[in-house]
């Protein structure tokens, strides 16, 4: 007699205990999200409420994203931008050549990591089609950030994620970008928590630009913080993982 193939306990369990998190993990944008990005489920699922909060606040301007790798990242705040409405872009910035030379203000491991995270722009635009971000809403600039950042148009920025792990690019974009984030915008910084490049270049703009603050971590990696001014001092309450212990604001 022919017997009925063993369910798989771990699926099983997925269904019965997390059904919510089954739901967000089987469809998109996190199913590409996952395939797609080196980025921590927590952090994506992060980008994914300021981009919801920059609706809430009404808060002007695009959403830049500066170090892309395959669009995992992208594909979350493009779909949820791609939720609210038709006035924002998602502007793309990557060299997709991999990760480039470190600098000596970068540490070890920086320097053992050249060239890897090579990608293409195909592959994004793959990604940001299944994710269902609308192609018209999307520019990609491909090139070293000090090639294409002169060509950047001087748009608002409401949110920006800063993915480029090493002291000269994150340096550079946010000298580059900040200056156009409207008040209450707020800057990810995928890499404050683990390079030591991208921690010295934000604590350094921080501080040249007399900004009396400290970035949030979101886990042991990430961190970010909100430009202030004009009546939108102070972090609204994130909302977005109940029960959730960890250091999220």
């Amino acid at each position: 007699m022919r017997t009925a193939p063993a369910t798989n306990p771990a699926r099983a369990l997925l269904r019965r205990v997390f059904p919510q998190l089954r739901g967000r993990i089987l469809h998109e944008p996190y199913r590409s999200a996952y395939a797609h990005s080196l980025v921590t489920p927590v952090n994506l699922h992060f980008l994914e409420e300021l981009a919801t909060r920059i609706e809430r606040l009404g808060i002007p301007g695009d959403i830049v994203e500066c170090g892309v790798y395959q669009g995992g990242s992208a594909a979350v705040l493009g779909a949820t931008m791609a939720r609210h409405g038709k006035e924002r872009k998602l502007r793309l910035f990557d060299s997709f050549e991999g990760m480039p030379q470190a600098s000596e203000r970068d540490g070890e491991f920086s320097r053992k990591i050249q060239g890897f995270g090579v990608s293409d722009e195909r592959i994004v635009r793959a990604v940001l089609r299944r994710a269902g971000v609308p192609a018209e809403r999307v520019e990609i600039a491909v090139g070293l950030f000090e090639d294409t950042f002169p060509h950047s148009p001087d748009h608002p920025v409401a949110l920006l994620h800063v993915d480029c792990d090493f002291y000269e690019p994150v340096l550079l974009t946010l000298r580059k970008f900040y200056p156009r984030v409207s008040p209450g915008g707020f800057v990810v910084l995928n890499d404050y928590g683990t390079f030591k490049g991208a921690k010295e270049a934000t604590d350094e703009f921080l501080a040249e630009q007399g900004l009396d603050l400290e970035p949030v971590m979101i886990d042991p990696g990430a961190a970010f913080f909100q430009k202030p001014g004009d009546g939108h001092g102070g972090l609204p309450d994130a909302g977005h993982y109940p029960g959730w212990k960890g250091p999220i604001a």
